[in-house]
């Protein structure tokens, strides 16, 4: 017996109407189907469906095919992933061996199991916020919030409710056949003291859904004095944060109509504005903007704004995901607010002119590139080089050359520079060497072989949620300055050089003194090459830059610090962290390194080959960093010397 293939068992229980009914309005054309056709723009229908034959064409853009070419066209996706969504929609196992299907079939069943809870948990916490004398609280805050009966509604709002059992969900579920095992497999349980309780309690809760409308998660916002005032879902065979966005399954159609998304911060802000009419927004859940974000995004548009909070933290949050947003295949505008405001503020306040700044977004890397020459104009003096250095590093993460070269003529016209020395620069700090050098890892993005998962909410961006888990957690700033040696002079951003201090309480204290150099492990502990003298050791209340900062990194929700100062996952977060900002701060001497080694020409002498010993030994070392060695060796700025820069990677 000739055993059927995947993809025969997945043709064959898949109808074609069913998968292209939801994107066409059909209308029977004697044995076929007719409608609008969803890939060009058109007044007569010319999209035909043969329910008998299991093929679509249209005769206006000639596309056509079967169920597995439809979705490919109409989701923006390769083979592999459109045979892997209809499989997953027609509970067809992909994999190979016979135990292998089994073990598919038995997480799809409990991931089956899991969304039945999620979908009754929804309804659940909706209607004790609607209509139960428990919804108090949360009908409180909405109104507080301005939230509407309607928006209430529209996205499912719910509360969960505290009373006099920790196990109000659980009971509920339990009374319809549910087990306490099964909630808890569905993250919406968990085991405490003996006893299994609510995950969710005195919180409003938000459900998350895919962008097909199914709950997958929830979202709660704590009503007291709980410190974690957001609490998502853990990762599950439900819901992964890095590859769902919130408020996808209502945007999407007007994305998909309009070719451009709004991405803002968090669930609140996508609330207030689809209620002020701005119905193309969706949020990252509780994470970075990441690039599988953003290739969801790819499937609906081509274009995306972001706008995120206008203090500074939102606005390097912004710079961050523009480059993520870039390499998949979109064209990225910024969306600029008020500093201080964020988009549920200013939707509330004033939503006509959010809808103005969300139209006349301009393209992020104008924005930026503006933003970064500031007020400069052309001369020598360090305002104009300073914002030279920090144009430089805009121009370096626009990947177009064409495009790199016209925003290279702006900052030239700006401050007086041929701009073909600024491609020269650019060219020396190695982006399109023609020597072939190593190119420097650049900041936004992790390098070649460095498996880092950028995590940590999007506004912070990485170094912001760094000091937001040490915020969090005190051992874990205690463990930053004493096991790993992080000191403030590392973050390249004053106000997160202060906002450390306060972390570790070392506004007042002088420099540490240089230990014995060494390896990581080794007796004379890891290598503190010597820095400058600061001339801030008085000691000084935060100033309101850095009080912003701190209090930002409070409102923050970490689903990896439950459980004790040494819980793994906490450590490895505070690692990764660690091991990114050394990594930013590498990259950066081996820039500066590479800038004066070229300026040498080729007539390298003098201090030329302590130069390029240096340079080897910063590659090596990020080398090591990138193959997941511990970040155990401080990256002190202005930090020199070829012993200092090879000292962790030994000889």
């Amino acid at each position: 017996m000739i055993e059927s293939s995947p993809i025969d068992d997945v043709r064959s229980r898949t109808d074609l109407v069913d998968v292209v009914a939801p994107h066409v309005r059909l209308h029977r054309a004697g044995r076929e189907l007719r409608g609008l056709c969803p890939f060009h723009q058109e007044r007569t229908p010319s999209f035909y469906v043969n329910p008998d034959k299991q093929v679509w064409n249209c005769h206006g853009c000639h596309a056509g095919g079967d169920v597995f070419r439809f979705v490919e066209l109409i989701d923006h996706v390769d083979f592999r992933a459109a045979l892997e969504q209809l499989a997953a929609r027609a509970g067809v196992a992909l994999a190979a061996t016979p135990q292998a299907i089994e073990a598919e079939r038995r997480r799809r069943r409990e991931r089956e199991g899991a969304l039945t809870l999620l979908r009754m948990a929804a309804d659940y916490y909706h209607h004790v916020l609607v209509a139960s004398p428990a919804g108090a609280p949360g009908r409180a805050f909405l109104a507080e919030r301005e939230v509407s009966a309607d928006t209430r509604d529209a996205f499912h709002l719910g509360y969960a409710p505290a009373g006099q059992h920790p196990d109000n969900l659980l009971r509920f579920c339990s009374s319809r056949g549910h087990s306490s095992a099964q909630l808890v497999a569905a993250g919406l349980a968990q085991p405490t003291g003996g006893q299994r309780i609510d995950v969710f309690r005195r919180r409003l809760v938000i459900p998350i859904r895919d962008e097909h409308g199914t709950v997958v998660a929830f979202g709660g916002r704590a009503l007291d004095q709980d410190p974690r005032k957001y609490l998502n879902s853990r990762n599950g065979p439900t819901f992964d944060k890095s590859r769902t966005l919130f408020g996808l399954d209502r945007a999407g159609p007007a994305v998909r109509s309009g070719g451009t998304a709004v991405v803002v911060e968090g669930y609140f802000d996508v609330l207030a504005a689809h209620a002020a009419g701005v119905v193309h927004t969706v949020a990252a859940c509780g994470t970075v903007f990441t690039p599988e974000h953003a290739r969801l995004l790819r499937r609906f548009a081509t274009a995306v704004t972001l706008c995120f909070d206008g203090d500074p933290a939102g606005q390097r949050a912004a710079a961050e995901a523009v480059p993520v947003a870039v390499a998949a295949g979109m064209e990225a505008r910024l969306a600029v607010l008020p500093l201080g405001r964020d988009p549920d503020d200013l939707c509330r306040a004033d939503p006509a002119d959010f809808r103005t700044r969300i139209e006349t977004a301009r393209p992020a890397f104008e924005v930026l590139v503006d933003r970064a020459l500031g007020d400069a104009g052309p001369g020598t003096g360090p305002p104009t080089l300073t914002a030279r250095r920090a144009a430089l590093a805009v121009l370096r993460r626009i990947p177009d050359a064409s495009e790199r070269d016209l925003y290279a003529q702006r900052v030239g016209q700006r401050l007086g520079v041929d701009p073909r020395h600024l491609v020269e620069d650019l060219t020396r700090a190695g982006r399109g060497d023609p020597g072939g050098r190593r190119t420097v890892p650049d900041a936004g993005q992790a390098a070649p072989g460095f498996d880092f998962v950028p995590v940590g909410n999007t506004p912070l961006g990485r170094i912001g949620y760094l000091l937001a888990l040490m915020r969090q957690r005190p051992a874990l700033a205690r463990r930053a300055h004493e096991i790993y040696g992080v000191q403030p002079e590392e973050f390249s951003d004053p106000d997160a050089q202060a906002a450390y201090r306060v972390l570790i309480g070392d506004a007042a204290s002088p420099p540490p003194t240089p230990r014995p150099a060494g390896g990581p492990g080794t007796a004379g502990g890891p290598v503190c090459p010597e820095g400058p003298a600061r001339d801030d050791a008085s000691p000084s209340a935060p100033g309101a830059a850095v009080a912003v900062l701190l209090g930002r990194l409070d409102r923050r929700e970490f689903p990896e610090l439950e459980g004790a100062d040494g819980d793994a996952s906490a450590l490895r977060a505070l690692e990764d962290g660690v091991r990114f900002l050394r990594l930013q701060a590498l990259g950066e001497r081996a820039r500066r390194l590479e800038a004066r080694i070229g300026a040498l020409g080729h007539h390298r002498q003098g201090e030329g080959p302590q130069l390029v010993a240096e340079l080897d030994g910063v590659w090596r070392w990020i080398g090591a960093l990138r193959q997941g060695a511990p970040p155990t060796d401080p990256v002190r700025p202005g930090a020199a010397g070829p012993e200092s820069a090879r000292g962790p990677v030994g000889s």
